[in-house]
């Protein structure tokens, strides 16, 4: 499932990155996967993948913007991107949470105090 307008946002992103050169690797990284032979659009996807990872970071642990390590992630890509699916990612890393399963006749879990069927489950 895609958010289109989060993806257009983090693109948003990417290109201010690529416009104001700050950081710098953001440049460098585009004109190597270009280099490479990847389209623009998707050397700049490539980069917005492993700029996600660094919010998704710097939100759950509350640390600040971490130039190194989005440098070091960059320069890693395209071959980064081939395992971040199949990487085990530890308890500092992004976790599945599948939380309990709700039947369709079940009372929702947002608390309407419907069933599943008739609220969240349309």
């Amino acid at each position: 499932m895609v958010n289109y307008r989060l993806k257009s946002k983090i693109l948003e992103v990417v290109d201010n990155q690529l416009n104001m050169n700050d950081p710098k690797c953001t440049r460098r990284t585009l004109n190597r996967l270009m280099d490479l032979g990847f389209e623009e659009e998707i050397a700049k996807q490539m980069i917005a993948t492993v700029l996600t990872e660094e919010i998704y970071f710097i939100m759950k642990k509350q640390d600040p913007f971490n130039e190194k390590r989005y440098e070091k992630k960059l320069a890693l890509l395209p071959d980064y991107l081939d395992g971040i699916e199949e990487r085990e990612y530890n308890d500092d890393a992004m976790p599945v949470s599948l939380g309990p399963s709700v039947g369709r006749n079940d009372p929702c879990p947002c608390g309407s105090g419907k069933k599943y069927k008739k609220c969240c489950g349309k």
